[in-house]
């Protein structure tokens, strides 16, 4: 199994992967919590970010451990420290790398993201 860092897991899911989640009903009520949290668009940006790749990675690492896919074991993961330490890993990643994420997009990608927002 290739080894992925967290930078280049966070790239894969720019653009498609993003936009095909914010367009679910967990996406949706995911972005618009942030716009009523953040009045700032790039920290809007940014805990969207930081919130889907979480989302995912918790279900990665559920199905790699060999957990059940069910509420009970997704808790109990988010509570522990390796999920602390995934998470943290997510969020410094996004803030210290996020003028080169949105570098990742496309001029048309950058408009549907901003659309996402307003």
């Amino acid at each position: 199994m290739k080894a992925t860092t967290c930078l280049q897991y966070i790239v894969n899911g720019m653009g498609k992967p993003f936009f095909n989640f914010a367009n679910t009903k967990d996406g949706k009520t995911l972005i618009n919590i942030n716009k009523k949290m953040m009045s700032n668009r790039n920290e809007q940006i940014k805990e969207t970010l930081i919130a889907f790749n979480s989302y995912f990675m918790v279900q990665a690492a559920i199905k790699l451990k060999g957990l059940p896919k069910n509420p009970q074991s997704v808790i109990k993961f988010m509570g522990s420290d390796e999920f602390d330490h995934l998470h943290q890993e997510i969020v410094s990643t996004v803030n210290n790398n996020y003028p080169m994420l949105m570098n990742c997009l496309s001029s048309k990608d950058k408009r549907k993201l901003n659309a996402l927002f307003d």
